[in-house]
């Protein structure tokens, strides 16, 4: 499971000054619209008619109806051994990594644009495999984290595939500086979320 990424993807990048910060995407939460918090006969008042008022009220406030939270699936039995699992995927997909990053690095600085495209694509099918083995193998709790951490790497990992693959279709030159300089970002990024994962694992301690 990537456990070297586009980290040693160098590629010398032609000077475009500081890189634009990046925009944050994660999606915030809506809250509900406001209700007051005073009591029934406060609201009432505002907006019932006064010659009602000496009425007895059968109305009452509606609970606000919030959506139960999706608990996340976690593996079962001993998490030592659903870790072990884990890490075991991570050290057998050491050499599929090494191979899918070279292979991608020497297309990017020979400029060989249809071999970059064919290497950018086989890293977004190993991620679609790698996302289909993590989602069958949920977590034991002890190492949800680095879990998560893992498919965090898989987004970055396939975000720089996907600008390769955009850069490629630019077709070199340069018309396609703009997207190389992107796509190196995009690299960086992945690279920095392979040190999160690395850390998430440092972090993490199984026990029965």
């Amino acid at each position: 499971m990537l456990v070297v990424l586009v980290a040693g993807l160098v590629i010398a990048r032609p000077d475009r000054g500081p890189a634009p910060t990046p925009i944050p995407t994660g999606s915030g939460a809506l809250l509900p619209a406001a209700t007051s918090s005073g009591p029934p006969s406060a609201v009432a008042s505002a907006t019932v008619d006064p010659a009602l008022t000496a009425q007895p009220s059968v109305a009452t406030a509606r609970p606000l109806v919030t959506p139960k939270p999706t608990v996340a699936a976690r593996a079962t039995g001993d998490p030592r051994l659903a870790y072990a699992e884990f890490l075991l995927r991570v050290n057998d997909d050491r050499t599929t990594v090494q191979s899918l990053n070279g292979a991608l690095s020497t297309a990017a600085q020979a400029q060989d644009l249809p071999a970059v495209r064919k290497a950018a694509v086989a890293i977004l099918d190993f991620a679609a495999v790698e996302y289909d083995w993590l989602r069958e193998h949920p977590p034991a709790e002890c190492y949800a984290a680095a879990h998560s951490a893992a498919r965090a790497m898989l987004d970055a990992y396939s975000a720089a595939a996907d600008k390769f693959i955009k850069w490629a279709d630019a077709g070199g030159g340069l018309t396609g500086l703009a997207a190389l300089g992107d796509a190196l970002d995009a690299a960086q990024q992945a690279s920095d979320a392979l040190d999160a994962f690395g850390k998430a694992l440092e972090a993490t301690t199984c026990q029965a």
